[in-house]
């Protein structure tokens, strides 16, 4: 084996290759026997396959990895590499079957390379999908492979497959995890078909995947180098961005893959994870994604960005693999987290709810109905919404911009659209969500209900406004941390916005640390995030003409070095301009 950095594995040989049996004739002063010369190139063919660690049967007992199954690598690049040069000699990818096939030199030393990656050019539909190790320190391009054993072509036709196996032993994994980037690569075909199926000709954008066995869950920085990584997600990073160790970072979906922690948690055989990643790059890349992320759980009241955006992909999840169920399994894959999107989950139901967004979109697309639900909608109908709708609304991105743009395209279902809604307890109207009434149910703050979406007029009075706390803090995506005011922007004008902190709600106190956001249509317009001094204005942006959404609150509820006290944390908010 060379130091190539992209080789993962080299199988064992799969046999000797048939010889050539060559014969002459002739008898005694004959002329004798004329051998044909052999011919300039032969076909290897062959299949790719993977081993799946496949979930046990009962919730609950996590993945079961005896015995595995052998599952074939779909549309996955494979090369014929000359054993001495390492040049290539042929190129083509797997099919359906994970099947190949190419034609070579005839006598030539060389192996089979399947890489970790589908890849089609041209014509659309197109895509560039691939797995990298994000823990190669130094290397450039570090893509998983799967190399076979150098050998002759030879003079005829010939088979060579590959096998990448799980490396799992008796109890451990005791071998290198070969398969791991191909059953990543598996789910993604599979979240990708779902695409292509509705839209024929999507060119979908590149994605990469990075996977590690060192990639660990972590609560510190994200630093991708050392495989802390805080948890399996999509991330977006600028060109030249740095992650909080100072090392260059990319654009993709980061996935846990270490075994050696007490509570380990991998998750290449999760599909449910990884589909649920990429449905968070389908929303990104085709739809628009104003999600800012953060701690989230189905059961505690979120910022309504945040609850749509997850909401989504655990139901884009089920629409891939042909389940409401979810699992992700843990602790050495012994144990499973598992959630029924068919089942009602009436714990924290309402427009800030993850829980109430899958399943309101679950049961949009599932052909099972049943009490309160009686649409079904096909994928193409759900993803026109998240292309049309939902990317141009003027709100940010929520169910009540999802439910308005699915309900304007099908008049038809618009009763039983609103079974959903109701079931769900969620009853604003319009991308704003007007005259809502639901404000987050125990030990919430109605004053949340008249902050949502509050218009605030030029040169008029400073409005008073709180973040608020009643269901946490922490990354300040919670219910009522964040306020969003609407202002009519009428023409292009320069203006000024100014946010105080202020005491004068009973009970309240006053914001330390004002952060002020501007968006238009989710894109950033204008911010102000110095760091304290009770006051953060904006001076004199020039803000075209349209409907912004200014989002205001204390950053201290986000600063764990400050003790954060339930009380509101209020600030006074006014745009000044000619």
């Amino acid at each position: 084996m060379n130091s190539r950095p992209s080789r993962l594995v080299r199988p064992a040989a799969l046999g000797a290759l048939a010889s050539l049996l060559l014969s002459a004739c002739g008898g005694s002063g004959g002329d004798g026997g004329v051998t044909p010369p052999p011919p300039a190139s032969v076909t290897i063919s062959g299949r790719i396959t993977f081993d799946r660690i496949a979930f046990d049967t009962t919730l609950g007992n996590g993945l079961n990895p005896t015995p595995p199954v052998e599952s074939p690598a779909r549309e996955v690049t494979v090369q014929a590499i000359d054993a001495s040069s390492s040049a290539v000699l042929a190129t083509t990818a797997t099919d359906a079957n994970g099947d190949y096939s190419v034609s070579v030199p005839s006598n030539r030393n060389l192996f089979i390379r399947a890489r970790a990656e589908m890849i089609k050019t041209g014509t659309a539909p197109t895509w560039n999908f691939s797995v990298h190790n994000n823990t190669d320190a130094g290397i450039t391009d570090a893509l998983y492979a799967l190399d076979g054993n150098p050998a002759s072509s030879g003079v005829a036709n010939s088979t060579r497959n590959l096998r990448a196996p799980t490396g799992f032993g008796v109890t451990s994994y005791t071998g290198e995890r070969a398969a791991a980037p191909f059953a990543i690569l598996d789910t993604v075909f599979r979240a990708k078909e779902l695409v292509r199926i509705a839209v024929p000709d999507t060119a979908f954008p590149e994605l990469r995947l990075f996977w590690s066995d060192a990639n660990k869950p972590t609560v510190g920085d994200f630093c991708a180098d050392n495989g802390d990584i805080q948890t399996s997600s999509y991330r977006v990073f600028g060109v030249n961005d740095v992650d909080q160790c100072g090392d260059a970072v990319a654009t993709g979906i980061y996935l846990l893959g270490d075994a050696t922690a007490t509570m380990s948690d991998t998750d290449e055989f999760d599909q449910s994870v990884i589909a649920h990643e990429f449905g968070h790059y389908v929303e990104d890349r085709f739809g628009r994604s104003d999600s800012i992320g953060g701690q989230h759980g189905g059961d505690v009241p979120l910022d309504l960005r945040v609850a749509f955006g997850e909401g989504w992909g655990n139901a884009f999840s089920g629409m891939v693999l042909g389940s409401p169920i979810y699992r992700d399994s843990f602790n050495l894959m012994q144990n499973d987290f598992h959630i029924d999107m068919e089942a009602d989950d009436d714990v924290s139901e309402g427009w800030f709810s993850e829980a109430s967004v899958w399943e309101i979109l679950w049961d949009l697309f599932d052909s099972t109905n049943e009490a309160g639900d009686t649409v079904t909608l096909s994928f193409q109908t759900l993803f026109a919404v998240i292309t049309g709708a939902q990317k141009t609304t003027d709100a940010v991105t929520s169910i009540y911009s999802f439910l308005t743009g699915l309900r304007a395209a099908n008049a038809g279902s618009l009763a039983a659209i609103g079974n959903l809604e109701d079931g769900e307890e969620i009853f604003g109207s319009g991308d704003f969500g007007a005259g809502e009434t639901n404000f987050g149910g125990a030990g919430a703050d109605p004053q949340v209900l008249v902050d949502l979406f509050r218009e605030i007029v030029r040169n008029d009075p400073p409005i008073t406004v709180c973040s608020r706390s009643p269901f946490g803090h922490e990354t300040a995506n919670k219910l009522g941390n964040r306020v969003f005011l609407r202002l009519n922007n009428d023409v292009q004008r320069l203006v000024t916005i100014t946010a105080t902190g202020t005491n004068s709600v009973s009970g309240s106190i006053s914001a330390t640390d004002p952060d002020i956001f501007v968006l238009r249509r989710g894109v950033l317009a204008a911010l102000g995030v110095d760091e304290g001094g009770g006051t953060e204005t904006i001076d004199q942006v020039l803000l075209p003409a349209g409907l912004y959404v200014i989002e205001v609150y204390d950053f201290a509820l986000a600063d764990t070095r400050i003790v954060v006290s339930d009380a509101p944390r209020c600030m006074t908010v006014s745009v000044t301009g000619t």
